[in-house]
């Protein structure tokens, strides 16, 4: 009964500010994401409102997850349930890269950014995207590898500005300031009370955020809070109690708060 509340409590806050959505929708149709993620599980945990609000408004969402999570031994089941949870999410397996680097492993240590740049570069590269999005500072939960990668992202951004970056070698001149950008976010880690006050919380991102694109935040709401519970179904091996609990009762399961850092350049597209 408690989590029926919730999710209605979380449908009824949507549909309030539905306008915010379609606001959002108008200058995103069309264009490509890159989500980067550190473990199968991270996208159901923590970005499904993102992932979700994106492809409602059209856009072409792909998913760079920088490990197999092989810390339990378990790396090839948890590269099926991830491709499986992706479904759930709209998300097609030609979207969906696993990368499996020795130095890349998962584990309650940090990655160095070369190593994570080297595969960003990369995806960068082939996709070309509009927005990239990723961990913060924080990394939701302080795990590691996902502050890691938001250290890599900023690394990749000052390298890119003299259009060499891991590897990437943009010789179309964008690396100077010209072309094309793909704007940056990071998924805000909340404090502890704020985290896991469900849809609650969102009430206060409210009246924290301004509810719009530009240099501040933008939030993006749950419209099915269910969503984040089915993709994470996909993820079995994964379902501890812990986990589940966390479903239920964070945040990041009803609404998504992403803070835009800066600008990447971009290549110009063929037939653009």
């Amino acid at each position: 009964m408690f989590s029926v509340i919730i999710s209605l409590l979380a449908i009824v806050i949507a549909w309030r500010f539905r306008h915010v959505r379609s606001q959002l929708a108008s200058w995103r149709a069309g264009q490509r994401a890159l989500l980067v993620v550190a473990h199968p599980d991270d996208e159901s945990l923590f970005f499904s409102s993102y992932v979700a609000n994106a492809a409602r408004s059209g856009v072409e969402v792909h998913i760079l997850c920088l490990s197999t999570g092989n810390a339990g031994g378990l790396g090839h089941v948890r590269v099926a349930e991830m491709s499986q949870a992706c479904a759930t999410l709209q998300i097609p397996k030609s979207r969906l890269v696993i990368v499996d680097d020795p130095q890349l492993q998962d584990g309650f240590h940090p990655w160095r950014a070369d190593d994570i740049c080297k595969h960003l570069a990369a995806a960068f590269k082939s996709i070309q995207p509009d927005e990239l999005v990723t961990f913060d500072a924080g990394g939701v939960s302080g795990h590691p590898n996902h502050t890691s990668i938001y250290h890599a992202v900023r690394h990749f951004m000052t390298e890119m500005r003299s259009g060499q970056a891991c590897g990437y070698n943009d010789r179309s001149g964008s690396g100077s300031g010209g072309g094309n950008r793909c704007r940056v976010y990071t998924l805000a880690t909340h404090q502890l009370l704020l985290k896991f006050t469900g849809p609650l919380g969102v009430l206060v991102l409210l009246g924290a955020s301004r509810l719009v694109s530009g240099p501040g935040s933008v939030v993006l709401f749950a419209r099915d809070p269910s969503l984040s519970f089915r993709a994470m179904i996909c993820h079995r091996s994964q379902l501890v109690w812990y986990r589940l609990l966390f479903v239920l009762f964070s945040t990041y399961t009803y609404a998504n708060q992403l803070d835009h850092i800066g600008y990447l350049p971009l290549a110009s597209r063929q037939g653009e």
